[in-house]
């Protein structure tokens, strides 16, 4: 009788997979974010953009989901934005802090 053997196959997404080969420049802020956030809602995902991280047993799926993805935003971003954006932890955060930067919606007025 042959050995059977289980295969074990895992969602792998390179360290250098991006949504977009057109990088964030932040003059091109409202196409870049759009493709985002419709690749995002592509694989199902876009909750990301609306949820913070739940308290159960999911959570720790649900941050190393969050992670791959920002991941991908974050190579999605190019060298002069890069640097704007270390504070950032999750993808809800990531994309309002840019859209605050650069949809023009004054969200820094409170500072």
């Amino acid at each position: 009788m042959a050995d059977q053997k289980s295969v074990i196959v895992f969602d792998v997404i390179p360290l250098m997979s991006k949504i977009t080969e057109h990088k964030l420049n932040g003059s091109n802020y409202l196409d870049w974010g759009k493709t985002v956030r419709l690749y995002l809602q592509s694989i199902d995902k876009d909750n990301h953009l609306t949820d913070d991280p739940s308290k159960d047993d999911s959570r720790h799926t649900w941050l190393r989901e969050d992670a791959r993805l920002f991941l991908q935003i974050r190579n999605s971003i190019g060298s002069k934005v890069i640097g704007l954006i270390n504070h950032c932890e999750f993808v809800k955060e990531l994309m309002e802090y840019l859209d605050c930067m650069y949809s023009g919606k004054g969200c820094f007025s409170h500072l």
